[in-house]
């Protein structure tokens, strides 16, 4: 059987008043039909909520007191909820990015969104930028953090940060005794750059460099290269990537450091509500510092 709202938030009424003429003068009904629905829900149910003359409840009143407070509750908060559902406070994002982004603005972008929208999860996943983009266009992700996503006129874009490039040698390049190199310093070297890379990124890792700096691909896809460092070869990262080295390498910063951009971007026709609040909270004053 099914038991309306409204009769629970008489019994409830009651039980808060103790007694009849109380909760029906706080309903605004009048007191006898107040206690003809009570006396009909208790024939109902087969049980007596209340003891008359004095008012109190029956055990099972209290059960059923108990219960529909919860259930009054979740109803109260229910329309709020789906309002806020409907602007994207609830549900997941799904948040592709590139490694690079791994380290520190990954965890800072979840932080800033459990603290403002606690219904909202962010399910993140690592990826090359070719990969995200083929995932926004395919719904795989709501939205990418790239630092070379084509563009696009199906994307929209709004920046999150900047970051320095550095570079890493290993420990037996002749350069790993010094701290700063200007990019002369490396035009005798060979850059290793994975082929996989997004012309984007691999523009504004050349551009660091002096023209006609020698490049050799990476055997090995990914920011993983560090392994095939040897003292003829050197790779550029962010400064993030670069603070996560593996032992046996070497981080050398530029005199004069270039920077990439980091970008949030998302398929104007698909991301979801939530995706807009992330974007708010990107452009904020504060951003997810």
């Amino acid at each position: 059987m099914s038991i309306d709202l409204r009769l629970m938030r008489y019994v409830v009424a009651i039980a808060d008043e103790g007694g009849f003429q109380r909760a029906a003068d706080r309903l605004r009904v009048a007191q006898p039909a107040l206690s003809r629905q009570v006396a009909h829900l208790e024939r109902t149910l087969g049980v007596d909520l209340f003891t008359r003359r004095p008012t109190g409840l029956t055990d099972a009143g209290r059960v059923f007191t108990e219960s529909a407070r919860r259930i009054l509750a979740e109803a109260d908060r229910l329309p709020g909820v789906t309002r806020a559902a409907g602007r994207g406070e609830f549900g997941t994002i799904r948040l592709g990015h590139v490694v690079s982004a791994s380290f520190s603005t990954v965890p800072r972008l979840v932080d800033v969104v459990g603290r403002h929208y606690p219904g909202m999860t962010v399910e993140t996943t690592e990826a090359w930028s070719a990969e995200l983009a083929e995932g926004l266009v395919s719904g795989r992700f709501d939205a990418v953090l790239s630092r070379s996503i084509p563009v696009d006129p199906a994307f929209e874009r709004v920046a999150v940060e900047r970051e320095e490039l550095v570079v890493v040698v290993a420990d037996d390049h002749p350069l790993a005794i010094v701290d700063k190199v200007t990019p002369e310093d490396l035009a005798d070297g060979r850059l290793l750059l994975s082929p996989r890379h997004l012309p984007a990124w691999r523009t504004a890792v050349l551009g660091a460099l002096a023209p006609g700096t020698a490049v050799q691909d990476s055997r090995m896809p990914g920011w993983r290269r560090f392994d095939e460092l040897t003292a003829e070869t050197f790779t550029v990262v962010t400064r993030a990537l670069g603070e996560h080295r593996p032992p046996g390498t070497a981080v050398l910063h530029f005199v004069d450091p270039p920077e990439v951009g980091l970008d949030l971007v998302w398929h104007r026709d698909t991301a979801p509500p939530a995706v807009g609040l992330l974007v708010a909270l990107l452009r904020s004053p504060t951003g997810i510092k």
